[in-house]
């Protein structure tokens, strides 16, 4: 017999991002290029902020994290 859960809590599955302002710019903290700002579409479920290098996302969170002081208990990567 196979069991199933159902979360009481429904999934989410787009984030609430902060989304930056149009014509906004940004330089990877992992290596330094410039980053490409994706449109806030419905249909899009990443992070704003893209490096095309590294092919990593970024969001305005992970850059509040990665600024934070270390006393925080907050680490930075």
């Amino acid at each position: 017999m196979s069991f199933h859960h159902v979360f009481e809590d429904k999934l989410k599955y787009k984030p609430d991002y902060k989304w930056p302002e149009k014509g906004s710019s940004k330089d990877c903290p992992k290596c330094s290029s410039p980053m490409e700002l994706n449109e806030d579409k419905p249909s899009y479920y990443g992070k704003p902020w893209w490096c095309y290098k590294c092919q990593w996302q970024f969001s305005e969170e992970d850059f509040e994290e990665l600024n934070a002081p270390e006393e925080s208990g907050n680490l930075k990567k």
